[in-house]
């Protein structure tokens, strides 16, 4: 492996430290819909990071998840084009046994513009592929892009929430075009209930995992340990009110 880590010296490394994998992220290749990066606008491509524009292969994505002993493979259609629900169930089904061999659980990232649009459609390919280890990432960002709500998250089948990705937002004024990886704000420092999605999710899955996806322009310019602290520090802020 890169850097002069093994898997095993990985491993050793995050138990030393006390840090658990709980998700990779993520999946974008090989999969119904997906565009070449090379597609995308000259702009959005400069934004990206590396790994986004040379993707990893699912092979390379569930060898990660095994070595870091990470439970759960998030899988994210960006920028992909609208497909049939039965053909993305089956292209997803298939991913799922493969992913059931290594008890890796796949977790389906819905939002706007991309090959999972919405909630409804990722719940449509959990059950139209019928795997038992295939969920749904809940970023709640993307929620509210979508038009979704707190009850659509209640109303979700026991168990289905893989994972969760906070961050907060202030909606844009009408019309607004819209920039990806930008715009997030830390929790409780926007306008989503985030108190009533997150207690929704827990009452869905009780030992589901949290994660924290802030991505704007501020932090994008910061070193890691820094943007690392200020999140820490804005999470125990958002705890402390609920």
């Amino acid at each position: 492996m890169k850097a002069g880590f093994t898997e095993s010296s990985l491993r050793r490394l995050l138990a030393d430290t006390g840090v658990r994998v709980t998700m990779m992220d993520c999946l974008t290749k090989g999969l119904p819909g997906v565009t070449s990066p090379e597609t995308f606008d000259p702009a959005l491509r400069a934004m990206l990071p590396f790994d986004a524009l040379d993707p990893p292969d699912e092979e390379t994505c569930l060898r990660s998840a095994e070595a870091l002993e990470a439970p759960c493979l998030n899988v994210s259609l960006f920028r992909g084009r609208p497909v049939p629900l039965a053909e993305m169930a089956d292209a997803i089904g298939g991913l799922c046994r493969r992913a059931a061999a290594r008890g890796v659980t796949i977790a389906l990232e819905f939002y706007p513009d991309s090959g999972l649009p919405d909630l409804d459609f990722a719940l449509g390919v959990v059950r139209t592929c019928g795997e038992s280890n295939c969920g749904i990432t809940l970023d709640v960002w993307h929620l509210a892009r979508s038009g979704g709500t707190v009850e659509d998250v209640r109303r979700l089948p026991p168990g289905v929430i893989a994972g969760v990705q906070l961050s907060d937002r202030v909606p844009p004024p009408p019309g607004s075009a819209y920039v990806p990886f930008s715009g997030r704000r830390m929790p409780g420092e926007g306008e989503l209930p985030l108190g009533d999605i997150l207690r929704a999710a827990v009452t869905n899955s009780p030992r589901l995992s949290a994660e924290i996806e802030v991505l704007n322009d501020e932090l994008r310019k910061l070193p890691t340990d820094i943007v690392a602290a200020r999140i820490a520090a804005a999470l125990a802020r958002w705890r402390a009110t609920l």
